[in-house]
């Protein structure tokens, strides 16, 4: 029996990462493996983690969370000739690119099969970014890629998204549900939309020529007050950034970002920018700057400062 693969998209802030968290929360009993573009982005729920070991995090509940690799067709063929292979497999694509290119990495292996691609979409900010000169193009063509779009943070809306809801359905006649209302495991598992081969047009919107883009890891932590300082200096340049500061965690979606006390862990940043907006190598060595001195390791949890 194949394996299924579903592909999980959205523009940079949209809610991948939540989704998933709750996906792993839910009492769904299936043995997961999930594929993420690395971990300093993704964030999964120190609760649901039994151990870290190299590009594999265990999880609690019998699942498992890799880091996705260059090489993906290679990572998938060795998930499929597993003996005690993943019952469902989730890539969650980079919200800087578009879906249906990972979708096409998974034809031709045997053992595996291509579910559907599911793409989230902010109902607070799709309109703005759809009409938006330099990311417009992209978030456009990741909608019309999904086979199932689910929409987000409608209860950030004053219409509980019935604009959005009714924009989306202009672009795509794709199934369109309230991730909020119902189990992501009944969507993913008991409802899968049939996937349909995309013709991709050769005008495809290049995440390179859109988007900067600096990851930046460290053994050692930042200093929490001197890293919002250097946040509050950048953040409205930045179009997402999210990670772990050895002591918190980062999230930061259109220049407002929190940055809560967490698990200790080593610092691992990414930091993303409309192209030109930002100096990514002078953002880097301030960063970078602020490990000199430091102890090696994540320091004491120092007090939570309040987000912008």
């Amino acid at each position: 029996m194949s394996t299924p693969i579903t592909i999980l998209g959205g523009y940079l802030g949209a809610g991948k990462t939540t989704l998933i968290n709750r996906l792993l929360a839910e009492p769904h009993g299936r043995k997961l493996t999930i594929l993420v573009n690395d971990f300093g982005a993704i964030n999964i729920d120190a609760e649901l983690i039994d151990s870290h070991d190299g590009e594999t995090m265990s999880l609690t509940n019998g699942c498992a969370c890799c880091q996705l690799r260059d090489d993906m067709i290679e990572q998938l063929s060795q998930l499929a000739g597993q003996k005690n292979k993943p019952e469902h497999i989730i890539v969650e694509a980079s919200g800087a690119g578009e879906p249906a290119r990972l979708a096409y990495l998974g034809y031709g292996i045997e053992g595996l099969q291509l579910d559907s691609v599911l793409v989230a979409v902010d109902a607070s900010t799709v309109a703005q970014k759809c009409s938006d000169k330099f990311v417009g193009k992209l978030v456009r063509r990741q909608i019309a890629q999904a086979d199932m779009i689910l929409l987000t943070k409608a209860d950030a809306t004053d219409d509980d998204a019935a604009k959005a809801q009714e924009m989306i359905e202009q672009m795509t006649n794709a199934p369109l549900l309230n991730a909020r209302q119902q189990a992501l495991a009944e969507i993913i598992f008991e409802r899968p939309a049939k996937h349909h081969p995309i013709a991709l047009a050769d005008d495809e919107a290049d995440a390179g020529a859109v988007f900067d883009q600096l990851t930046f890891t460290s053994d050692i932590s930042l200093p929490v007050q001197a890293f919002e300082a250097l946040l509050a200096d950048h953040a409205d340049k930045l179009v997402r950034a999210k990670g772990h500061t050895g002591t918190h965690r980062l999230q930061l979606v259109g220049s407002k970002y929190t940055l809560v006390a967490a698990e200790s862990r080593a610092c691992a940043l990414v930091f993303i920018a409309i192209k030109g907006q930002c100096n990514m190598p002078k953002l880097e060595n301030a960063l970078q700057a602020l490990t000199v001195g430091r102890m090696v390791g994540p320091a004491g949890l120092e007090p939570a400062t309040k987000p912008l």
